[in-house]
């Protein structure tokens, strides 16, 4: 048997085998005869049907026998002999079968890469400067006292404001002609959710209980009736009532609202610590992911787009959940799956390379994880998640897929460390940073 292996690019490879007429003979006669066995002709018992007549009925069944055997019998030994290491089926390409004659088929597969990596130590990067934002605490607070608010009438002449919840009329119509699902009576909206046409709210700030008038609009272009869609229109809409959130005041008592604090003041610290260890998780991962960069950028490399399409599909699905750990979807957020790929495609192949080479990073340096490390990472997660520890221990110690991906991850993270312990690093204000 002949192989050649054409080397199609760094990271797909043509391999081509010519498998001699006496080893296609014999698979051909092997098929033969076990198609012989099954095979059912009108007229003659299984098993002892002619020769003739199974070569006339079951030709294309040999065929694909043929080439399924002997695609099995060639291809994985090559792969073996060639020292090429796949990460996806072949696509096989093959001449017509013929008995009695040589027969020519070729694989070609994407394979891993061939990873060298070098320049790793002395990487330079930068690395945010942390301050605390007061600003944020306060917003944060903010939001706290909204979600115990309570609607209130507004005060008599009160002109409507953002915030402010608002009922009305309205009646829609475009060149003068009411549209379908254009009109509305009792409506209750908050301005500034964003609910309506773009512009409609806008306008409907400074309007007063009582107030009859025309808001015009345009519809967008991508909006969902094509009828509608690109068109200017007009609402004609009268104010019934505004009723304004009353926020609680900002004391003890409203702090007690949330259980584990006795004061304001006590809030405030607790509000205080979480934004800073917000704050450092956001820097700190900003610090990882540069020098990932700055790495791949002295190692860039061909990745498999395999692996690129394993890589967009698992970043899509923590997508999904993390959006529906706060009820929100793909779809609210103006996409869709293949759309997402698409969009998020060059940041999974930055991904995969990064990974590849804090792969190579830790087989140089001999970065090995241990089960004190294993124990201590998942006591962590049943920390962050909630959990009894030996729950998620005893997961980790029966899915053996589960175990791979986080001896992994820390593998990841002790070639990070080990980069970011041996690179300039250089502190900067958020404002200096180029992104």
């Amino acid at each position: 048997m002949q192989i050649n292996v054409e080397s199609l690019s760094s990271i797909k490879k043509k391999i081509n085998f010519k498998i001699p007429a006496q080893q296609v003979s014999a698979e051909v006669d092997k098929a033969y005869a076990e198609i012989r066995k099954h095979a059912a002709v009108k007229g003659f018992r299984k098993g002892k049907v002619p020769m003739g007549l199974i070569e006339k009925h079951y030709g294309d069944k040999m065929a694909d026998d043929v080439l399924k055997s002997l695609v099995n019998d060639t291809y994985f030994k090559a792969l073996t002999d060639q020292g090429l290491n796949p990460v996806s089926y072949p696509t096989i390409e093959s001449d017509p079968l013929k008995p009695g004659e040589p027969f020519s088929y070729s694989a070609t597969v994407e394979v891993f890469p061939e990873v060298t990596v070098k320049d790793y130590l002395g990487l330079e990067v930068v690395k945010e400067k942390m301050v605390l934002d007061d600003a944020a605490v306060a917003a944060r607070l903010k939001e706290m006292q909204e979600s115990l608010s309570q609607l209130g009438p507004a005060p008599e002449g009160h002109a409507a404001a953002l915030g402010d919840f608002v009922t009305f009329d309205f009646v829609g119509s475009i060149d003068g002609v009411p549209f379908e699902g254009g009109d509305a009576e009792d409506f209750q909206l908050e301005l500034g959710s964003g609910r309506f046409i773009p512009g409609f709210e806008d306008q409907m700030v400074g309007m007063t209980v009582g107030f009859e008038g025309t808001i015009k609009v345009n519809f967008p272009d991508s909006y969902g009736s094509e009828l509608l869609a690109g068109k200017p229109a007009e609402f004609a809409v009268t104010v019934k009532e505004i009723k304004v959130k009353e926020l609680p005041e900002l004391n003890d008592d409203f702090a007690k609202e949330f259980g584990e604090f006795d004061t304001l003041a006590e809030l405030k610290v607790k509000l205080t610590e979480l934004q800073q260890a917000q704050e450092e998780r956001r820097v700190e991962t900003e610090l990882r992911e540069r020098v990932i960069k700055s790495l791949v950028e002295k190692n860039d490399l061909e990745v498999p787009e395999v692996m690129v399409d394993r890589q967009v599909t698992m970043m899509l699905e923590n997508s999904k959940q993390r959006l529906a750990s706060q009820r929100l979807s793909l779809e609210m957020m103006g996409l869709t799956d293949d759309g997402y790929k698409v969009q998020f495609r060059e940041v999974a192949r930055e991904q995969v390379k990064g990974s590849l080479l804090l792969d190579a990073v830790a087989e140089l340096e001999k970065l090995e994880v241990t089960d004190a490390d294993i124990a201590t990472q998942v006591a962590e997660i049943a920390v962050g998640t909630k959990q009894d520890p030996a729950t998620v221990a005893n997961l980790y110690q029966t899915n053996e897929r589960a175990k791979e991906n986080l001896v992994a991850q820390l593998r990841e993270d002790k070639a990070i460390k080990f980069l970011l312990e041996r690179a300039k690093v250089t502190e900067l204000p958020k404002e200096e940073i180029q992104h």
